[in-house]
């Protein structure tokens, strides 16, 4: 008796990827001294904004427009960074015909501060960048200061028997100082209460490509 053969797997197609880019900013502990040094002393001149903030300080949305040292350092690293994650994923993309358009912000949350979720409408990238992340005190959740990204697509299994990355309705991720994420806009996330002690420091951010 012949056995039958077993069908042959020939590919695996991603299919509406959320893709999460890791990045380190080579010395890091220089340009985030420099930042907090900057932070420090708009925090003292400048009043807080309300965006997806719940307490804490919230920059105005000026960053790629600022004249300080250290900001305009971490913005011509977020633009190589942007540029780098859209060739990586689409290498025939012409982007020496476009032009790019970002904004970005500071986010200083203080122990109980939080982000609530959201998305950033009309924007092609998103991300942020890690300042200081203080250590979380001995009473701290394990999810203390993390972001949360969430699956926005409906009809998930609620308790799938087997653990396959695209049945997750949510994934949990704890940055750490020097870290630049990189993700799609339309992806809902949110930033977890930070215990402390101390201040949780990050620069947020979007961007996209302009054509004619």
């Amino acid at each position: 008796m012949t056995t039958a053969k077993s069908a042959e797997l020939k590919a695996i197609q991603p299919l509406f990827a959320s893709p999460l880019l890791n990045f380190i900013v080579p010395e890091a502990d220089a340009l985030n001294a420099g930042l907090l040094a900057e932070i420090a002393a708009r925090q003292a001149a400048e009043p807080s904004i309300e965006r997806s903030n719940r307490g804490g300080w919230h920059s105005a949305v000026d960053l790629f427009k600022r004249a300080e040292p250290a900001h305009q350092r971490l913005a011509r690293l977020i633009t190589d960074a942007v540029g780098t994650a859209t060739l990586t994923l689409q290498p025939a993309a012409k982007l020496h015909a476009l032009g790019m358009e970002a904004e970005g912000w500071v986010n200083v949350n203080q122990p109980g501060a939080l982000n609530s979720p959201h998305d950033h409408p009309g924007w092609l990238w998103s991300g942020c960048y890690y300042v200081q992340v203080p250590p979380s005190g001995e009473e701290a959740a394990p999810t203390d200061g993390c972001i949360e990204f969430r699956n926005s697509r409906t009809n998930l299994l609620m308790t799938p028997s087997v653990d396959l990355p695209f049945m997750r309705s949510e994934v949990v991720f704890r940055p750490k100082a020097g870290l630049l994420l990189l993700f799609p806009s339309n992806l809902l996330h949110w930033v977890y209460p930070h215990a402390g002690p101390g201040d949780r420091v990050s620069i947020a951010f979007n961007a996209r490509w302009l054509g004619d």
